[in-house]
């Protein structure tokens, strides 16, 4: 258990440069703590933030990323609102204090330190969550998870639903602690994915402070990592619902087989979610889960046949259990 008195204090801001023109644009204002607040001081920070610093700012989402809390929205005046969130800070920290005083004193306070904010049943009709329901419905996920970080070597795997303005976590596999949950959002702007959700073809690198281009790229920097993969994953319309991907603080080499295997498995998730969602009027005919999973076969047979004599011995691992995947979605699809 953490020792860290959870009471963040700011350091700073990263501030956007100027805007060109006068129309707003998204952007993103980050407050640099000193400290990671805890899940009260969050619920606190929730409860005052809104909707002043909506109507007053153009703010549309905080999230905590690490030890930084993006102000993220249409935000005409990012100095002003660093001098809000100031004022802001000072008031959380006061209330948390009194909040976590009168917990002492009442350790049964359903609103204590530790509990589950009573916030988050208000977004049980969230969409998104029905994006994180369908994966958690899937039994092979978390086993498809776990191939594909045995694959890469990466201990963190995610299915992530991405959007024009959301990142949302819908399954995952963490073996770092990388601390994101099934439901959880990062700040789209932060995240690769959101450049995948635009020019849709796979990203990966094995080491990105050698890179020529990820050397330089804030984003390795600010989640801490060296290896990544992310894969799209399209919907049968050519629709992008998100990405498949892996990441990990040590560098990593990929050989092609193994990329391949990675694309194989975020195939086959997408092909299963396609086939939960097609509208059973669409014009097309629905693809069926036994059509779906003998696309994916064919796929396995010819990484097989990618000159098999010379293929690794983990490589032909990877195709044995990509083919005792395919076979068994198959036998429980019927």
């Amino acid at each position: 258990m953490s020792s860290s008195p959870g009471f963040p204090a700011l350091i700073g801001f990263d501030l956007p440069g100027p805007q060109a023109g006068t129309r707003s644009q998204r952007v993103i204002v980050t407050a640099l703590l000193d400290d990671t607040p805890r899940a009260d001081w969050l619920r606190i920070l929730h409860r005052l933030a809104w909707p002043s610093l909506r109507l007053d700012h153009g703010v549309e989402q905080i999230r905590l990323v690490g030890q930084g809390l993006h102000f993220v929205g249409a935000i005409t005046d990012a100095r002003a609102l660093s001098a809000s969130v100031r004022g802001l800070f000072n008031e959380v920290n006061a209330k948390a204090l009194d909040r976590r005083l009168a917990a002492m004193e009442n350790p049964l306070d359903d609103d204590g330190p530790g509990s589950a904010p009573a916030a988050s049943l208000a977004h049980a009709t969230d969409p998104r969550l029905d994006d994180v329901a369908a994966l958690l419905a899937m039994p092979a996920v978390p086993g498809m998870l776990e191939l594909a970080s045995a694959m890469t070597g990466m201990r963190f795997v995610a299915v992530a639903r991405v959007t024009a303005d959301r990142w949302t976590a819908c399954a995952v596999h963490d073996r770092l602690d990388f601390g994101l949950r099934p439901g959880d959002d990062l700040v789209l702007e932060t995240t690769i994915c959101d450049e995948i959700r635009e020019h849709r073809h796979l990203v990966q690198f094995d080491q990105a402070s050698t890179h020529p281009v990820f050397s330089s790229h804030p984003t390795p920097a600010l989640y801490g990592f060296e290896s990544y993969i992310s894969v799209p994953m399209f919907r049968r319309d050519g629709g992008l619902h998100g990405t498949l991907c892996a990441l990990d603080p040590n560098p990593s080499r990929l050989d092609a087989a193994t990329v391949k295997g990675f694309e194989v498995l975020a195939g086959l998730i997408g092909a299963q979610l396609d086939v939960q969602d097609a509208p059973a009027g669409a014009g097309q005919p629905v693809v069926s889960m036994a059509e779906a999973l003998s696309v994916l076969s064919r796929q396995v047979d010819a990484l097989d046949a990618l000159d098999a004599a010379a293929l690794p011995e983990q490589f032909r691992a990877v195709t044995t259990q990509l083919r005792a995947l395919v076979d068994g979605a198959r036998a429980v699809a019927g």
